[in-house]
Formats: C-alpha cells, structure tokens, sequence
C-alpha cells in the first residue's frame, strides 16, 4: 500500500492521543477521587500534551497508509505559539481543585523543558516538538522529510526534548547527539528516576 505524508489533519489527534497514553505513564491522579474522573483528569493529560506540540505551520506532517494513520512529526520555531492552553482551560473547568493542581504541574513540566530546550536554539536550528508513529519504519520516513523541509528552509539544527517514558534511546541511533540528561523531580519517585533528555541533529 502506498504510503502518502502530507499536512497534518487535526482530525487524527484523538488518534495519536491513543498511541501515547499507553506509553505515557508519568501522569498520575489523586487515590481519592473516582474511577471516572481520574480517566478524565488523565484524558486531559495525554491530549493537552499532545495538543501542546502541534503547530498550524508547513512543518506538521501525517504519513497515511490509504486511510490509516501511521505516522506524524512537528516542528516549531523558537517563539511560535498554538492554542492549546486555551483548549485545556475550556476542558478542564469540570475538574476538582486537586486534579487541576495536578494538571498544573504537567503543564509547568513542559513549559519547563521547552524553555530550557529552546535555550539552546541558535540562529538556524528549529524544535521537533512531537514525533511519533505506531508502524515500524513508518517512523524514519516521515522524519527524514521533515528534515528535508526544514534544510530547504533554511534550518541547520534539529533540537528535541523527551523523557524516560519515551523511547529516548531511538534518537542516539538515528543520528541525535545528547546534549542534557537530568532527574525531573517532580514526577521521579525513591523507586524510579524520572529523567530528562534533550539532543540535537545537524540537517
């Protein structure tokens, strides 16, 4: 089957929201509250993260097997902004005081890491803000043309930030040289360290 990428369709974020939430485990709820609405707290969680790091540019790109989504990438520039902290405040008015501290603090930890990922962003280098698929291969093929759009742009380097809940050993054999490794508190427990990564790649 033919293999199309292409501008990405906000019609598939529920679609990569279910990819992630499998792999995202660092969003934990309140043991007191209800069944029902800790699924809606991390519901909320999951796509607010994935919200945060789509952008309405030329760098947001689908790979579609006929009609099933196999893959996407986004890149942003340093200072681009989307909408997303403006859809969170909408969805989560229903939730107690207690889940939206906690919610609170997601959105804190990725402001957090883009801040200081963007801190390295020179003249010329861009952000992965969201990279991911659910086929094997699919994967590779969508970045390597995000990466050929960002040359023909005029960019030079690719920087990203991930995590320990992520598959953060992929980008070391693809290219990406670490440039920061550091325990995140906040969500690092005495039985797991919660670690954060940022690499970068020449284009």
């Amino acid at each position: 089957m033919n293999m199309n990428i292409e501008s990405f369709d906000s019609k598939y974020i529920p679609e990569i929201v279910r990819w992630v939430t499998p792999l995202w485990t660092m969003m934990e709820w309140d043991a007191d509250v209800s069944e029902k609405t800790s699924h809606k707290k991390q519901d909320l969680d999951v796509e607010f993260i994935v919200r945060h790091n789509i952008f309405s540019n030329e760098f947001a790109l689908q790979l579609v097997c006929g009609e099933e989504l196999q893959a996407v990438a986004f890149a942003a520039e340093k200072d681009e902004e989307n909408q997303a902290l403006q859809w969170l405040a909408t969805e989560s008015e229903k939730l107690s005081e207690k889940e939206r501290h906690s919610l609170q603090q997601v959105v804190d930890y990725l402001e957090e890491m883009d801040e200081k990922t963007c801190s390295f962003l020179e003249k010329g280098a861009v952000r992965l803000t969201l990279f991911a698929s659910c086929q094997r291969g699919c994967g590779s093929v969508i970045l390597l043309q995000l990466e050929e759009r960002l040359r023909r742009a005029g960019f030079k380097t690719m920087y990203l930030w991930t995590d320990s809940d992520c598959n953060h050993q992929w980008y070391p054999n693809h290219g990406f040289t670490l440039v920061e490794a550091q325990r995140n508190e906040t969500f690092s427990t005495p039985e797991k360290n919660f670690m954060t990564y940022i690499f970068k790649k020449q284009l």
